[in-house]
């Protein structure tokens, strides 16, 4: 046998011994305990020192803003997160837009922006009705420090590990969050096997067809009329990417939140894309911003 078959072969073997591998692994990682799972997570954000040394974070970069049903359209603007401890605000002012849409949490309650004097849009009346996403601090993920991983004994959810789902032709840990005073919401959180990062959050649920007004918040869906009306459906999932490091912290800087309502009644499909690219940590929450927006 020639030295260049032999080769052949041996690289052969590696690339399928590496596979092997790499399988034993992922599946050895989906059956993870939750709070393995957990602590592998905050590794993946940085050391335990770089996540101590943050106190007020205030992030800021572009918006893009999609209306595809419920409305059309396209706006672009700006973006700011800001949160400490598990107060947090997100904020997007948009050129085409005379006030911004937010919505916030101060420690003790939320409120969200309405876009004129008692009617709310789609994506308002989403987090008015679920505003205990906002206070669990789910939303906007690791790039929140109200995010309930950071204290999970405090929070104290109930956690499931699903193994790995195929999401979008990848592999992800699955794990099932289920807030300590409830949820309405089915929420998914995923994680990359390979570094723990968290990457996706899926919200679900279904509206039964006799109590479809909420969907409606403020705005006032009507009431169906016939009980034989079909069900809606709320799925709304945030997607997180372009992992770098920031003073010792690997975090996103693309995120994505995508909010469909299936119904008969009022549905809606609205997308934003916020691209990260200003990031301080030592910036006190200021609770009066939501009043008096500060961009």
């Amino acid at each position: 046998m020639s030295a260049k078959i032999s080769f052949r072969i041996f690289a052969l073997l590696l690339v399928t011994f590496a596979g092997v591998a790499l399988c034993s692994r992922v599946s050895a990682d989906s059956k993870l305990a939750p709070a393995e799972v957990i602590t592998k997570h905050l590794e993946s954000i940085g050391s335990a020192e770089a996540r101590a040394r943050v106190h007020g974070t205030r992030l800021k970069g572009l918006c893009i803003l999609s209306v595809k049903e419920g409305g059309s359209g396209q706006a672009q603007g700006e973006a700011l997160l800001a949160s400490q401890g598990g107060m947090n605000l997100i904020k997007l002012k948009f050129e085409s837009e005379e006030n911004p849409t937010w919505f916030k949490f101060d420690g003790n309650k939320t409120a969200v922006s309405q876009f004129r004097p008692g009617r709310r849009t789609s994506l308002e009346n989403f987090f008015s009705a679920y505003e205990g996403l906002i206070k669990e601090g789910l939303i906007g993920g690791t790039l929140s420090e109200a995010w309930p991983l950071l204290n999970a004994k405090e929070k104290n959810p109930k956690l499931e590990n699903n193994g790995l789902k195929d999401v979008g032709g990848k592999k992800l840990i699955a794990i099932k969050y289920s807030p300590h005073k409830g949820s309405e919401m089915k929420i998914m959180l995923y994680f990359d096997p390979e570094n723990f990062r968290h990457v996706r959050t899926e919200y679900n649920q279904t509206i039964y067809a006799t109590d479809q007004q909420r969907i409606g918040g403020t705005s006032g869906l009507p009431a169906p009329r016939d009980q034989r009306a079909a069900n809606a459906r709320i799925v709304a999932y945030e997607e997180f990417s372009n992992f770098k490091d920031e003073q010792g912290l690997t975090l996103p800087h693309t995120y994505v939140f995508d909010l469909t309502i299936q119904s008969d009644i009022r549905p809606a499909l609205v997308n934003w894309k916020i691209e990260l690219s200003e990031f301080k940590f030592d910036s006190p929450f200021d609770q009066a911003e939501a009043i008096a927006p500060k961009m």
